[in-house]
């Protein structure tokens, strides 16, 4: 190779969920990977025909790569995908994520106050309750966000949706309660010992909370994605929820997903699978590992079933903490439509058409059947927005940080002016 290829380099593995920065020193015969949780780990460095490759099988990462106009351009493999990267000399430069022009900056023409309320498990759960002049009772909406450890705001890449739906609610009139999840900004709590169920049951929590005081009247939930879900299961059990939203839900499980769905995230951004059979194989049986009565059952599941495909230990390992956690061992077993059936207050459900993360051609039809029988209830597709409900580039979930707009106004529209009519 004549190429001089020493030095750092610095590039982005886009897989379509995340983007994941990635940075390394090449020196002779080693590359120094830099990993955010060991480091900086030395692997051995192939470097052969003009091509060099290294692999890091702890972080599921193999590349390939060929200097090109003093770049080094090819693929970096990822369970079982391969995706087109480029790197770039030296270190990666910091990334600053400016605030987003929709984000709403104060002065409000509202009442913003700081509260604490004892979730479910007695920690103390931290949120901002925003209330509209006058002295109420003021209708109010709590806000429950999507998966992850989260918090009041959904902070996502600088966005901050949450705070945009409480800005534009309290406008409207309404009093809205956002809230960090346990373990999660200022809340207490151990959000790695939660599931689904619990967040469920923090927010029947916020809800009793609000109901004690006088400024506050009737009470209605709005949820994105998981939060969505946790809305009607509250919602489903409390008749005096006055409405019920859900933005962007799932409707089967993981295991029903179609295998023609399953790699439309990574090849929305030039992902290419490798083997195609095996991946699908992987996938069902981390999907049905977690249904295992016991968390030793579990591991032995995921164990066995990947072994035999060649997954690397260390990697198995991985992926059995990961099935065998509480909030996937609840998710598994989960009927992502019982509550809904349940439901009878005004509800209104959102998808986004070209949502990759869960798409209507997978999830509506289940969701439009169990809501059949409440009159209420009413179903919107919005065209052009992705699973963010944001203007769509791939609909991939890894471009929510590359697009300005936070939420599209024809979303904010939807769902604020159906709330307004009630």
């Amino acid at each position: 190779m004549t190429h001089d290829i020493s030095g750092d380099w610095h590039g982005v593995l886009n897989n379509g969920s995340v983007k994941v920065k990635l940075g390394f020193r090449l020196d002779g015969a080693t590359a120094w990977l830099n990993t955010r949780t060991e480091g900086v780990v030395a692997l051995p460095l192939t470097v052969l025909g003009g091509r060099l490759a290294f692999e890091a099988e702890r972080f599921n990462i193999a590349l390939d790569l060929t200097p090109v106009a003093g770049r080094l351009e090819g693929t970096c493999c990822q369970s079982g995908i391969a995706f087109p990267v480029t790197f770039e000399r030296g270190l990666a430069p910091a990334v600053v994520h400016a605030a987003r022009p929709q984000t709403p900056r104060p002065p409000f023409s509202y009442e913003v106050e700081q509260i604490a309320f004892a979730g479910a498990d007695g920690s103390q759960l931290s949120g901002t309750l925003t209330r509209p002049p006058g002295e109420g009772p003021h209708p109010a909406v709590v806000l429950s966000n999507w998966f992850g450890q989260t918090g009041r705001d959904q902070l996502v890449a600088g966005h901050r949706p949450f705070a945009i739906w409480a800005d534009e609610l309290t406008r409207r009139g309404l009093a809205t309660l956002r809230f960090d999840k346990r373990g999660s900004g200022g809340s207490e709590g151990c959000f790695e010992g939660a599931s689904t169920g619990d967040f469920a049951a923090d927010l029947a929590c916020s809800v009793a909370m609000l109901r004690d005081r006088s400024d506050i009247g009737a009470i209605g939930l709005l949820g994105h994605s998981e939060g969505g879900h946790i809305s009607a299961d509250v919602a489903a059990a409390d008749p005096a929820i006055t409405f019920c939203v859900l933005m962007t839900p799932t409707g089967v499980p993981d295991e029903d997903i179609p295998e023609t769905e399953l790699f439309h995230v990574a090849e929305a951004v030039g992902g290419r699978p490798l083997d195609r059979q095996r991946s699908i194989r992987i996938s069902r049986a981390l999907s049905q590992a977690p249904k295992a009565a016991s968390r030793d059952e579990i591991l032995a599941r995921v164990r066995g079933a990947l072994e035999p495909e060649g997954v690397p230990a260390v990697r198995i390992e991985q992926y059995a903490a990961g099935a065998a956690s509480p909030w996937r061992r609840y998710w598994a077993t989960y009927d992502h439509t019982a509550s809904l059936r349940r439901l009878t207050c005004p509800t209104l459900v959102v998808f986004a058409e070209d949502d990759l993360a869960t798409s209507p051609r997978v999830h509506q039809a289940e969701i439009t059947a169990a809501v059949a029988g409440n009159p209420l209830a009413r179903i919107v597709t919005l065209s052009g927005l992705n699973h963010f409900l944001q203007p769509v580039i791939t609909g991939a979930p890894s471009e929510y940080g590359d697009i300005e707009t936070t939420l599209d106004p024809t979303a904010i529209a939807a769902v604020c002016d159906w709330i307004a009519a009630l």
